[in-house]
């Protein structure tokens, strides 16, 4: 019946794996991030490149960013190019780790009439996230959002066949992992743009936070559309599949980009040991970081929203020492060592709205990242300090047995089946339910508001507002569709 995956730093949240950053054989294949000065140097850049031995394996030329696959001098070369604003070794992303419960109950709820809720989700007596976002259930009698009004979902895909699901999902939904997936290393993957299909969970899961239908369980905005944008297959992904989904939901007219994903950039140097003990300046990952800002600025420039999780490292994203430890401690080793800073992304980019999590009693989780002046709201998301105080007692049965994670991690929608649902947690819990009320001020408003407009009007007027040194875990405040809609 209950099935849980034990994590070390991150719950329910993509995390960067620092890559090789020029560590490996100088005559070993790698792959590199370049972003041009601006998009008028495509044909000189391409025609420099030709005079290496380096080649494009990805390309987003709309924000002018290339994947390239090459050795370490030809990097060195790229770097020297009159074209390139940045250069760097390329990040990749490991599959989102869940702490997941299974959940067997019972199918025997009402459905859905058109018009809205008009009866009860078959598990909504268990749904406390939901209940706490929309004061339980009264926003739904105000708006409950339309089809007119698209959530894009960035993640690992969606179960098209759940109930819960199938009802909100819009064509349109796309696959952006190549054939070959990660380096060549899913062969299963044949690059077709739409297979959107969830083969993890975690985008399933959150994509019932936003627009759950109500049968078994109900989402924050229960009608608004969905579109699935998959960016991982059963592996890592490149940084470059995101960036390529990120401007496909853009041009697809999405309103909000709902990205439950995140990870490090480090803008100091990382330094390696070489054969004769010497630490060697190995580079740093400035060149994603550009494309990031890029992508977040082409969709805001297409008027959608950008969402995104704050992470789930429990760290002060504002003490930069902090950040460094950990980074050195969880990735570094006797021959690897991280200086300078470091920032995660896109959460702590400028025109993104960055969300930490709650679990009950509006408590910070005990996972959340937070920091002063980093976090713009914050949502439930789950937490496992209760399930972490019953292991420390060694009554971590007695927690099971008691259903006690039913009133502490929060239930979703699967992949597995069109009627599974489990309890997860994490910042990616938090994350899609900011973005559906976001969806839901753009729906009640027409779409006519600019995403400066929808975000001042999220944090104004779509929070229980705090002050004083809880904004440093909270940023403006806890989350309520319902003050968003009345």
């Amino acid at each position: 019946m209950k099935k849980v995956l034990t994590l070390i730093a991150a719950v329910a949240i993509a995390l960067f794996s620092f890559s090789a950053l020029g560590v490996g054989a100088d005559s070993e294949d790698q792959y590199y991030s370049v972003v041009l000065k601006n998009n008028a140097k495509v044909e000189q850049f391409k025609g420099d490149l030709a005079l290496t031995n380096a080649e494009i394996v990805y390309e987003v030329p709309e924000i002018g960013y290339y994947q390239v696959k090459g050795v370490a001098e030809d990097l060195n070369q790229i770097k020297g190019f009159k074209s390139v604003q940045a250069a760097s070794s390329s990040l990749s992303w490991e599959l989102p780790e869940l702490q997941e419960i299974e959940f067997d109950g019972d199918l025997s709820g009402d459905l859905l009439d058109e018009s809205g809720l008009e009866s009860t989700p078959a598990y909504w007596d268990i749904q406390w996230d939901i209940q706490r976002i929309t004061e339980n259930g009264a926003s739904y009698e105000e708006h409950t959002g339309s089809h007119d009004t698209v959530v894009a979902v960035i993640d690992t895909g969606i179960n098209p066949n759940h109930v819960d699901l199938a009802p909100n999902l819009l064509p349109g939904s796309k696959n952006f992992v190549p054939a070959g997936g990660f380096q060549g290393t899913e062969p299963s993957e044949t690059g077709d743009p739409d297979n959107y299909i969830d083969l993890h969970g975690h985008g399933s899961h959150v994509s019932g936070s936003i627009a759950g239908a109500g049968t078994g369980i109900a989402g924050v905005a229960p009608d608004l559309g969905l579109r699935a944008y998959r960016v991982f297959g059963t592996g890592s992904a490149e940084s470059a599949w995101i960036y390529k989904a990120m401007i496909a939901a853009a041009d697809d007219g999405s309103d909000v980009l709902s990205m439950s994903l995140g990870g490090w950039d480090l803008f100091g140097q990382t330094f390696v040991k070489d054969e004769n003990g010497k630490w060697v300046n190995a580079g740093n990952d400035v060149a994603d970081y550009v494309a990031y800002k890029r992508a977040a600025k082409y969709a805001e420039d297409k008027g959608a929203v950008v969402v995104v999780a704050a992470g789930n490292d429990g760290l002060d994203l504002s003490n930069n020492n902090e950040v460094m430890d950990y980074l050195n401690a969880e990735y570094g080793d006797e021959n690897i060592e991280f200086r300078g800073t470091a920032k995660t992304v896109p959460a702590q980019l400028s025109n993104v709205i960055n969300v930490s999590a709650t679990g009950p009693n509006d408590v910070l989780a005990i996972y959340s990242n937070y920091g002063a002046g980093q976090i713009d709201i914050t949502a439930p998301g789950g937490d496992r300090a209760l399930l972490q105080q019953y292991i420390d007692e060694g009554k971590e049965d007695e927690y099971y047995d008691n259903l006690l994670y039913y009133n502490e991690f929060a239930l979703s929608t699967g992949n597995e089946s069109p009627t599974e649902y489990y309890f997860s947690i994490g910042t990616s819990m938090a994350t899609p339910k900011v973005s559906a009320v976001a969806g839901l001020i753009i729906d009640q408003n027409n779409g006519d508001l600019s995403p400066a407009q929808v975000k001042r009007e999220l944090l104004k007027d779509a929070v229980d507002e705090v002050k004083g040194q809880e904004r440093k875990l909270f940023g403006n405040g806890h989350l309520n569709a319902l003050k968003a809609v009345q």
